[in-house]
């Protein structure tokens, strides 16, 4: 399995709690773009425990530069 797609499904765990959903969009050079669908956990009335696209972003930046400190990850959110 590749760098990108172990890395969606590795957050998309994460993100699934509250009804969050990780695609992969594309991989380019050094860059995988991540599409990011927001969810909502019930538990939470003003969304505030959603992770914001960019703690996201900040995060999975993190594991990937662990293992290639040459490529980066953005996270796109989705409508």
């Amino acid at each position: 399995m590749d760098l990108a797609q172990s890395l969606v499904e590795q957050f998309g765990r994460m993100v699934r709690r509250d009804g969050g959903e990780l695609s992969l969009l594309d991989v380019e050079g050094s860059v995988i773009r991540v599409g990011y669908r927001l969810g909502a956990d019930p538990t939470c009335a003003d969304g505030a425990c959603v992770m914001p696209h960019v703690e996201l972003e900040q995060l999975m930046n993190e594991t990937v530069a662990r293992r290639h400190p040459d490529m980066r990850v953005t996270v796109e959110v989705l409508s």
